[in-house]
């Protein structure tokens, strides 16, 4: 296998065609990406000469024709989007956009491994191509698949300047996380975790010196604030305040966690219509005045959201743990929008939960090869969970997920070297 991995991985990625293929072929006579509050009706009034806009009352309820400014979507994916339009005006260069970051990642996943275990390479990308809820985020316009691309062309370059390769891959490693944290805010927070925990790596290293100590950490960390900079300054400019991601933050944090606050608390996913109830609520006993932009109304969701945490902290800890169910396998959440299971489903349960005992396998094995990973999977877990969890947002940080997975195989140069000695 080693000796003819090119062979293999271009099996992968032909696999990764076929799959995709029912999806092109079922598109013709459906809408695609048809909702009021995804990149691609943002992209789509980009290009149309309306500007970075949108509105969906259901979020925002200030919708009107002067006030449809958005945030509610980083901005990557929608670039990406509108890039593909320009190309070729039609939702189906979208899908091919789509499908290039699914396949490219599923190469640039082989590439982070097969230096040290070709077999671990082939076996990751190939669980990246045949993970249903990855290949579920091709027709779907929310950015999970262009995070997961940038995520694991960061990891590449990160893990090279570890191995030593030089300061120019701490350079590279700051931009593509910065581009990732430009396609899903959680990975910003990701991002800011991976440099720190690598200063903090650099200052136990004694036998280099200070300078040396402290160059990659400062350098990737400036470099992910300086790719995420114009976004923030571009919400400053037209809102009157920085919003660092996406202004349905604050609009989860109370949607998600409302429910703590009622005298019949059961943790469950919280669908639209009741957490569209939870918001109008707010909205008739708040002294708002109707002009509100997008920003003042995610602060306004924000500060009832925290309020409501503050007040029942337990319950809180609770539901934030019964989060890793939805996250792991959509638990209650097909319940939420009354859509019943269907086989895939049932189907994707199973693969995540082999996903996730080798994961647990994995992280017991070789904690010291896979601390960047573990990291990841810890800081965006942990974020998802605090505020609101589906599968679809494991896709996110799926790259380190499945490398993990992958690394739960066994060693072959350990194992007969075991079998030696014995």
């Amino acid at each position: 296998m080693e000796r003819q991995s090119t062979w293999w991985l271009g099996g992968v990625l032909a696999l990764g065609i076929l799959l995709i293929l029912p999806i092109f072929l079922s598109a013709p006579g459906r809408p695609l990406f048809a909702t009021d509050n995804g990149s691609w009706t943002i992209a789509s009034n980009l290009i149309h000469g309306r500007g970075y806009s949108a509105c969906d009352g259901d979020y925002f309820p200030f919708c009107s024709p002067a006030n449809q400014a958005t945030a509610m979507r980083e901005p990557l994916p929608v670039l990406l989007m509108a890039l593909a339009m320009l190309i070729f005006p039609s939702a189906y260069a979208v899908l091919v956009m789509q499908s290039l970051l699914y396949l490219g990642t599923a190469l640039v996943i082989y590439a982070i491994l097969h230096r040290k275990d070709r077999r671990i390479a082939l076996l990751a990308a190939f669980l990246w191509t045949v993970s249903l809820p990855v290949l579920s985020e091709i027709e779907n316009d929310n950015g999970e698949l262009a995070a997961a691309f940038f995520l694991s062309l960061g990891l590449f370059h990160f893990l090279k300047g570890r191995n030593g390769a030089g300061t120019w891959q701490w350079i590279l490693a700051g931009v593509f996380l910065g581009l990732a944290s430009l396609s899903r805010t959680v990975l910003l927070g990701v991002s800011v975790g991976l440099g720190l925990a690598l200063l903090v790596t650099g200052v136990k290293d004694s036998t280099r010196k200070w300078g040396q100590r402290l160059l990659p950490s400062m350098l990737l960390l400036s470099v992910v604030g300086l790719t995420v900079a114009p976004w923030i300054i571009r919400n400053q400019i037209v809102f009157g305040q920085p919003v660092i991601g996406s202004t349905l933050t604050g609009y989860n944090v109370l949607r998600m966690n409302h429910i703590i606050a009622g005298d019949n608390f059961q943790p469950h996913y919280v669908g639209s219509t009741e957490g569209y109830a939870a918001i109008d609520q707010l909205i008739e006993t708040s002294n708002l005045g109707g002009l509100e932009n997008e920003a003042q109304m995610q602060s306004v969701y924000m500060r009832a959201g925290l309020e409501i945490i503050l007040q029942n902290p337990l319950r809180y800890v609770g539901l934030s743990l019964y989060r890793f169910l939805p996250l792991w396998f959509n638990t209650s959440v097909d319940l939420a929008y009354e859509i019943k299971p269907r086989l895939m489903d049932h189907f994707a349960a199973v693969q995540q939960a082999l996903l996730l005992m080798a994961v647990i396998l994995s992280i017991g094995k070789r904690q010291k090869d896979n601390w960047p990973f573990i990291l990841i999977l810890v800081l965006g877990s942990g974020a998802y969970m605090a505020i609101g969890a589906q599968l679809r947002y494991l896709v996110d940080f799926m790259p380190a997920v499945v490398i993990l997975a992958a690394r739960a195989i066994p060693n072959p140069k350990f194992v007969s070297a075991r079998s030696s000695r014995g």
